[in-house]
């Protein structure tokens, strides 16, 4: 049965008492270790003498003997002297090379990492006459192995003993002070808890045998006598209350008077609070229509400037007209470089400044976005893009651009087709008119992926780009840098208008990259919006 739950419910119950046992099993751990490291270091130092003792009993019993071995050259005296050496406990590798470049081993040779005590001895034979000869040297190489596998057995068994014995430990300190302390803290906290106006009267008992008074006992009674402290200020309170609602009553007839003065002063702070809510009302009445005058005056200058001067073409074109065929009946009379010159120059003037008006008068429009006048309908994204294209073939054939179009196949959507026309549309347009001012080679990619329920179109082109300085202005109705061409600026406020309101999406401007220059606008789109 999984018991972590109450483990964590008795760690939420009683933090002190875990955090006691977890002091006490860092503590504990501590001297464990360090009583543990010491043992095992005067072990290591018990094996170490012991070989070293080893070593001393060798160089007083048979280094002699295989010095006399190696002087008479009795090679398997010698050779057997080396094989009960390499019987000595421990001993891994002896290795004998003779003044006459012989050389006798016994055991394996050590390999590199392998631990060892080595030592080295110079054999030589002293005659009666006190003559030295050098005979060779001797190298032994004792094992420590045997000696780190003993630390390491006694190392796991201590930890383990004294693992165990703190943790037993630790639990039966833990019961201790969940006995004696824990238990009657939990008591103290539920009556504070617990403890209102209406149960001060309850005395706190933390049901204890009778013994010597401590810590406990002493918050017991403290709580009890500032129990009673309130039970006191409590009673003086509610005798000052008493006296204070006499004090109330002998105040009334005072009250009473101040009442109507007060109320005379409140009807005519009334009456001037109504005259300035009424002055304000007015005042911000008059900024409303100030500023609605400013807007109609700049959409009618916008209009009616263009249809002016078309009419005014017209008018005069249709007086000459209608004057030169009273003069002159015949059509061969009418001169060429006067009637018809005057007819084609107005003719002009009208076209060009009827087109621009209707071309204002249809972005103001389409600057104020209505669900109502688009009609909804279920078409292909891909295929819709490529007829934008196609609609707009004379003006890219004007300005020939290449145009990349990335987009899943059969990505079929629910929505206003005529939004998305004039979306592309207004890009493209931006492009051909800001854009590319000096590229030769132009190049416009529109990208259309599906990403986290979300429709992700991204428009980017290899123009100049756009200046840091008018970047937070780009989407303001009626800005524009080119306005002596013509433009009225409001392309992109179009476009913001059918991409968050329309749309209900989001049109955000991407700065370029080292790789990537030129315009780079994102449009993120809700798939849920489009179904």
């Amino acid at each position: 049965m999984n018991r972590l739950p109450d483990v964590k419910q008795y760690r939420r119950e009683n933090p002190l008492a875990v955090r006691l046992l977890a002091y006490i099993l860092l503590f504990s751990s501590v001297i464990t270790l360090l009583s543990t490291a010491l043992q095992v270091y005067l072990d290591y130092r018990n094996d170490l003498s012991v070989i070293d003792d080893r070593i001393l009993q060798m160089e007083t019993t048979s280094l002699d003997n295989l010095t006399s071995d190696v002087w008479l050259i009795n090679g398997k005296q010698i050779q057997d002297q080396l094989n009960d050496l390499y019987q000595l406990p421990d001993m891994h590798y002896l290795q004998l090379d003779t003044q006459l470049d012989e050389r006798f081993s016994a055991g394996n040779p050590p390999h590199p990492g392998t631990p060892l005590i080595s030592r080295s001895y110079s054999l030589e034979h002293v005659t009666p006459e006190g003559e030295r000869y050098a005979l060779g040297t001797l190298q032994i190489h004792i094992s420590l192995e045997r000696v780190y596998r003993h630390l390491k057995e006694q190392i796991l068994v201590i930890l383990a003993s004294q693992g165990v014995k703190t943790f037993l430990v630790s639990i039966f300190i833990l019961y201790i002070f969940w006995k004696l302390v824990t238990q009657h803290l939990g008591t103290l906290s539920r009556y504070a808890g617990t403890l209102t106006l209406e149960r001060l009267s309850h005395s706190l008992d933390l049901n204890r045998k009778p013994g010597r008074p401590d810590e406990l006992s002493q918050v017991v009674n403290a709580i009890n006598s500032m129990r009673q402290s309130l039970m006191e200020d409590i009673d003086k309170r509610k005798q000052a209350e008493r006296a204070l609602e006499e004090l109330n009553e002998q105040l009334e007839s005072r009250v009473l008077q101040r009442t109507q003065e007060l109320q005379q002063i409140n009807s005519e702070l009334n009456r001037t609070l109504i005259q300035l809510q009424s002055t304000q009302a007015q005042l911000v009445e008059s900024e409303k229509m100030a500023a609605l005058g400013n807007l109609v005056a700049g959409i009618a200058h916008e209009i009616n400037t263009p249809l002016g001067i078309g009419l005014t073409t017209a008018t005069f074109l249709h007086d000459r007209a209608k004057q030169e065929l009273q003069d002159h009946p015949a059509a061969d009379s009418v001169d060429p470089s006067d009637f018809r010159a005057i007819a084609l120059e107005s003719s002009e003037l009208i076209t060009t400044n009827l087109q621009r008006a209707a071309q204002q008068i249809n972005a103001f429009k389409q600057v104020s976005v209505d669900q109502s006048s688009e009609q909804r309908r279920i078409f292909d994204l891909g295929d819709y893009l490529k007829e934008v294209l196609l609609s707009m073939a004379p003006l890219l054939r004007r300005n020939a651009p290449t145009i990349d179009i990335n987009c899943p196949d059969k990505l079929i959507l629910n929505s206003y087709p005529g939004a998305f026309y004039q979306i592309f549309s207004n890009l493209i347009q931006n492009s051909l008119i800001h854009g590319f001012t000096e590229q030769t080679q132009r190049h416009i990619w529109i990208e259309i992926k599906l990403q986290d329920k979300e429709i992700i179109l991204t428009y980017r082109d290899n123009g100049i780009g756009i200046d840091s300085d008018i970047l937070p202005k780009i989407f303001n109705p009626f800005f524009t840098t080119q306005r002596n061409q013509g433009c009225s600026g409001l392309g992109l406020h179009i476009v913001y208008n059918l991409v968050s309101q329309l749309l209900q999406g989001q049109l955000s401007y991407l700065p370029p990259t080292p790789d990537q220059q030129g315009a780079h606008f994102q449009i993120t789109l809700p798939q849920k919006a489009l179904e």
